[in-house]
């Protein structure tokens, strides 16, 4: 049985873009408090779609909510 510990919550994320987006990628937040080990304490998702290494101007940000890969290096966010 699949039973994730996540997989029955609603997640409220905020995607940031640039006004160089598509050519710089979104930075993600997670505003629902919860403890992941892909999340920080201020809430930014660490996801490797989401560093300046695997980002691609034809991904769309679409495709970022559907990858569960979590990453080991973490993007801070502009503020």
């Amino acid at each position: 049985q699949n039973n994730p510990p996540y997989n029955t919550g609603a997640f409220r994320f905020e995607l940031t873009f640039s006004y160089n987006h598509p050519l710089e990628p979104p930075c993600a937040t997670l505003r629902t408090p919860i403890y992941h080990p892909s999340v920080d304490l201020e809430g930014r998702v660490c996801q490797p779609l989401t560093t300046h290494q695997h980002w691609h101007h034809t991904t769309r940000a679409i495709q970022g909510g559907h990858r569960g890969d979590g990453g080991a290096q973490h993007r801070r966010c502009p503020s």
